[in-house]
């Protein structure tokens, strides 16, 4: 699995390339945005679980992102705006890249 997806700039000296990091940063600040939702995070003080999981796979990003929604809010229409928002932010940084966005949601708080 890549690390890195390469971007197709036209240059014809070196190359561009975003790191999975990057892509980790984005779908986590652009789902923070998103009024009613946040990225979920692990309870317990040794932490396994991830919250926003990037799988770069032939030039294809998946983003895979659990969330917490708070309960006086409709899911669907949460879940929507997330994908919205991390798609167009996704977009506006990196360009033409391809890429799947999963939102699953873990926990409802008051």
């Amino acid at each position: 699995m890549a690390q890195y997806v390469y971007l197709n700039h036209y240059a014809k000296t070196g190359t561009l390339a975003i790191s999975n990091f990057v892509f980790y940063q984005i779908a986590e600040q652009a789902t923070n945005k998103v009024r009613g939702a946040k990225v979920s995070s692990g309870s317990s003080k040794f932490q396994v679980f991830k919250p926003i999981s990037i799988k770069i796979s032939k030039g294809l990003v998946s983003v895979a992102v659990s969330v917490t929604i708070s309960k006086a809010s409709q899911i669907n229409a949460i879940c929507l705006a997330i994908q919205d928002e991390i798609a167009s932010s996704l977009t506006a940084f990196t360009e033409m890249v391809p890429f799947q966005i999963h939102v699953k949601v873990v926990n409802v708080t008051a």
